[in-house]
């Protein structure tokens, strides 16, 4: 059995690098049990990745140092999970 959710991930990129997904790490988010896997930071809506890519962005453009390139934007992704 198998099935796909339609969810939104955030892409992080800044000026001479390539973009990529970011994981939950990047959200705060520690790990609910020992040796969890990382995963890709997701929310369930839009608005909710909006957010949160709003307040990350705000908090770089403030930085005077490397991280004042850094920018996020929400983009969809689908999670697969199926049976090994």
């Amino acid at each position: 059995m198998n099935w796909n959710r339609k969810l939104w991930g955030v892409e992080y990129f800044s000026k001479g690098k390539n973009s990529h997904l970011i994981s939950s790490t990047w959200g705060g988010q520690a790990s609910t049990y020992p040796e969890e896997p990382t995963r890709a930071l997701l929310f369930n809506t839009r608005r909710q990745a909006r957010t949160w890519c709003k307040s990350r962005n705000q908090w770089s453009k403030s930085r005077k140092d490397c991280c004042a390139t850094w920018r996020f934007r929400p983009v969809r992704v689908i999670e697969t999970v199926r049976k090994a």
